[in-house]
């Protein structure tokens, strides 16, 4: 058998750097996948590189899921809620990784990984869905573990360059993150970090995490980009006017990064540096839009409740990259940046009504710039 001829080429999370391998007839796909959600190299530092090699091949995906599950198992963890992976490990300290249970996507069997080291190989079955989202979903874990181990500290946190000054949007889900970075953006024509993480470190540089943007249908009705956009868009998504309009709905429009960028006039930034620190407190009521101060001692109060580090809500358990730092020393590590951002950064705190027309939010926001160093 003619073994397959394979495409290489790097690609960069911040300041970390990933050697890509795939097979030609794969490869060109995978790439413009990517491409949908990397901004570029940050080149603040050097944290090194990984090797991943991406193969398409049921055979060898069944052979090495059947490894991972063969006795004795090392451990099964769960590093996402609802999705369970077995690992087993060699003497020569290779690990092997399959899906035992998947409630998340109910995607069983769908790909096994083996990692040695900073080398990985990802085995995707022919029945995964939208294969080319699990490189991206490997990438970001070791970006996120390698950063916390270099001293970055994740925050659940959208996140604006506006001209070298970065903004960071903080709070839980429903708070009305996305709504806000999207006006926003239309605003001050700034250009996107992320729309979930961002990664902040000593020197207060905001490092942009990779994801989706998942937009409610009462924001995308709202702003006439996003709707003439939604046809377009490379995930097929239900008909907008089928999803809920029940204000913090977990049922939304999904754009890529770029996609997201692109329909309302900007790029990406693959990071900045921190000035302004915005909260917002959306409702689905007819409240006038008003903007106020943070004393520093409640915004230390929101920054901790929006600090996953040591622990995320979402990706809670490391397994590709096992941390080098115990979560105490990150926890000690976390505590006194939140405290020194807290008390040296401007934090805003952003009330609005959905209910009103979105451009009222919009002619207030221009005004942050008064807050801006």
């Amino acid at each position: 058998m003619t073994a397959q001829p394979y495409d290489s080429w790097t690609s960069h999370l911040g300041d970390l750097t990933f050697e890509l391998s795939a097979p030609v007839s794969w490869a060109a796909q995978q790439r413009r996948y990517l491409a949908d959600y990397l901004p570029g190299h940050l080149g603040d530092q050097n944290l090194g590189a990984f090797r991943l090699v991406v193969q398409p091949d049921d055979a060898r995906c069944e052979e090495v899921a059947w490894d991972a599950n063969r006795p004795p198992v090392a451990r099964h963890l769960e590093p996402v809620p609802g999705v369970v992976l077995t690992e087993t490990r060699t003497p020569t300290g290779a690990r092997s990784y399959a899906v035992a249970a998947d409630a998340l996507e109910h995607q069983t069997g769908a790909y096994a990984v083996r990692v040695h080291g900073r080398s990985i190989e990802l085995y995707l079955h022919s029945t995964a869905r939208r294969p080319h989202a699990h490189p991206l979903r490997l990438m970001r874990e070791a970006m996120l573990r390698t950063y916390e181990d270099h001293g970055g500290v994740v925050f659940h946190s959208a996140g604006v360059d506006i001209d070298g000054h970065g903004v960071m949007i903080v709070g839980p889900r429903s708070a009305g993150k996305t709504t806000l970075l999207t006006c926003l953006i239309r605003a001050t024509r700034g250009t996107l970090l992320s729309n979930d993480r961002l990664i902040l470190d000593h020197q207060r540089r905001l490092v942009a995490v990779p994801l989706p943007v998942p937009v409610a249908r009462g924001t995308v009705e709202a702003v006439p980009e996003l709707a003439d956009a939604v046809p377009g868009l490379s995930r097929p998504q239900r008909p907008v006017d089928t999803l809920p309009t029940t204000f913090g709905t977990t049922q939304k429009v999904e754009f890529s990064a770029r996609e997201y960028a692109t329909a309302l006039g900007t790029s990406l930034a693959p990071g900045s540096w921190l000035r302004t620190i915005i909260v917002p407190r959306l409702t689905d009521t007819a409240e006038p839009a008003t903007i106020r101060t943070l004393p520093p001692a409640e915004a230390r109060r929101v920054l901790s409740a929006s600090c996953f580090t040591p622990r995320d809500e979402f990706w809670r358990q490391p397994w590709l990259v096992p941390r080098a730092t115990p979560d105490a020393a990150l926890r000690h590590h976390a505590e006194p940046l939140v405290r020194n951002v807290a008390d040296t950064v401007p934090c805003v705190e952003i009330r609005f009504g959905i209910r009103n027309p979105l451009s009222q939010l919009e002619q207030l926001l221009p005004t942050l710039e008064t807050t801006l160093p």
